[in-house]
């Protein structure tokens, strides 16, 4: 090469314009009307160095590497209306989706148009990945449908989103931070974020009110939220920083580790927080006593707080079905609307509670109701058990009568029965994990319940699940329930999560 470069400084001139040969340097001032000669003077060199820049912008390093020119492009179409009838790839079509959703709102339409493409440039919150484990596989449990919330609030934008860049690599801290960027001046705890993926509700915009509340710097206590807070509650709310928590179910466990007595016991915080009392903030004058009253007592297994729970909304607020004359049911009052926890004793209300599953129980024999399945698939899979060595065969069936509920509770001898209403109305679906041995001979071959499941059929969700006498499949709490449990079963009821989650999986639910 030095035979041919007759200027010295020749060399690192076309170096730093990016060429590695003499050849591609003299190719591209040929090209440009240059003097193709390697003798060069400095203002030549500065010419051609400065036209080089201008060929070649310098790039934002900011600019995420699977930034897609081309999806961009789409997204400009689809926010022109355009690519209406067009078969698009996944990105494109849920964005498509969104856009058509808001149809009525297009100063929304232009606020999300704004988002998705900085984000699109920035990020890849784009991708249809579920943003939280507590709701299921829907299209507005994504950071796209996040992205529609905060579209709702451009007026209340804080920061131009253009100014934004994410700061990590992970989806949940990048909607996070881009939620703070837009709403907040202040930090906001990471269970808020959980109301941007509930969709269009009532709901979830009173939470997201409340997001923004707290971001501008006013006190959780002044945002109108339906449950007495104390200063201390308050102050608990705001040092949380459990993501995986929804807002109801972080307020549940602040207002139990305020109210309650005696040594704190994280376990009781954590199961009211995920059982009824988690999912939706009503009639709180009330349940604060109740949440209290569970507090009080030291001694309470967990395995009894979700069916005190379930006896007292059944007595006090689940109106009775009454059957009538000529076939049909009508609906009459609670059996006890006045119910209350003052001067109740622990001991009386346990007795109460296994009464009433005893009834539960016994109650095969009431009029048949039935009702439509909710549309998630049963389950089968056969499995070779290396404890047993024996072939288990493990189902998942849906049941859809009062006489099975009815039936599974007294099997199960816990009080599945009450939630005929629920399932009637379409709320809820009741599952039953079961588990046969096929390498018994033919007459000894019983179908064993393992364990029942409740699902949200609106959130395509499992709240709870439970094996006998409510066990817990990895209790590590021997209660006399267990130590009275036959070994076999509670082997099973120990491998039945791993099918449970199987079928889950397949089905697109999530966990509650």
């Amino acid at each position: 090469m030095s035979t041919l470069l007759t200027d010295p400084d020749i060399e690192p001139h076309f170096t730093t314009l990016g060429f590695d040969s003499p050849v591609a340097y003299k190719l591209w001032c040929y090209r440009n009307g240059l003097d193709t000669t390697f003798k060069k003077t400095s203002d030549q060199r500065q010419t051609e160095l400065e036209l080089f820049k201008s060929q070649n912008p310098k790039q934002d390093p900011d600019i995420h590497e699977r930034h897609d020119p081309r999806l961009a492009e789409y997204i400009v179409r689809i926010f022109k209306g355009e690519l209406q009838n067009d078969n698009l790839s996944h990105i494109p079509s849920y964005i498509r989706t969104m856009y058509n959703r808001l149809v009525d709102k297009p100063d929304v339409q232009q606020a999300l148009r704004r988002l998705i493409l900085h984000i699109e440039k920035y990020s890849d919150l784009l991708r249809p990945k579920r943003a939280s484990k507590r709701y299921g596989r829907d299209l507005d449990n994504t950071h796209l449908g996040g992205m529609v919330q905060l579209a709702q609030h451009h007026e209340d934008w804080i920061r131009p989103v253009e100014d934004w860049r994410p700061k990590n690599h992970k989806g949940r801290l990048q909607f996070n931070a881009l939620a703070r960027h837009l709403l907040a001046k202040y930090d906001v705890p990471p269970f808020f974020d959980q109301a941007f993926f509930q969709g269009d509700t009532p709901d979830a915009h009173t939470q997201q009110d409340w997001f923004k509340h707290i971001g501008v710097g006013q006190n959780i206590r002044t945002a109108g939220v339906p449950m007495r807070l104390t200063k201390r509650m308050a102050h608990n709310l705001m040092q949380g920083n459990d993501h995986r928590l929804t807002l109801y179910q972080a307020l549940r466990i602040v207002q139990y580790n305020v109210l309650k007595r005696g040594q704190q016991t994280w376990h009781n915080s954590w199961t009211i927080a995920h059982g009824p009392l988690g999912d939706k903030l009503e009639n709180e004058d009330f349940w604060e006593t109740v949440v209290q009253f569970i507090g009080n007592q030291n001694f309470l297994s967990r395995s009894y707080i979700d069916p005190i729970v379930d006896y007292i909304r059944h007595q006090k607020f689940s109106p009775q079905r009454i059957p009538q004359s000529d076939g049909t049911v009508i609906e009459g009052p609670p059996q006890h609307p006045n119910f209350c926890m003052k001067g109740r004793s622990a001991n009386k209300l346990l007795r109460q509670v296994d009464e009433w599953h005893q009834e539960l129980t016994g109650m095969e024999d009431v009029e048949l109701e039935t009702w439509e399945p909710s549309g998630f698939g049963e389950f089968e899979h056969t499995a070779v058990d290396p404890e047993l060595k024996r072939n288990i065969r493990w189902t998942v069936h849906e049941l859809t009568t009062s006489q099975q509920l009815y039936a599974e509770g007294r099997m199960m001898r816990h009080c599945v029965g009450s939630y005929t209403r629920e399932c009637a109305n379409g709320e809820k679906s009741v599952w039953s994990l079961r588990a046969l041995d096929l390498d018994a001979a033919k007459e000894n071959q019983i179908e064993e319940h393992v364990l029942t499941i409740e699902v949200d059929t609106k959130r395509k969700s499992v709240i709870q699940f439970a094996g006998k006498c409510n066990l817990k499949p990895h209790s590590k709490q021997h209660t006399a329930r267990q130590r009275h449990a036959d070994s076999t079963y509670l082997h099973l009821l120990r491998q039945a999560p791993a099918f449970m989650r199987m079928w889950m999986n397949r089905e697109g639910l999530s966990r509650g």
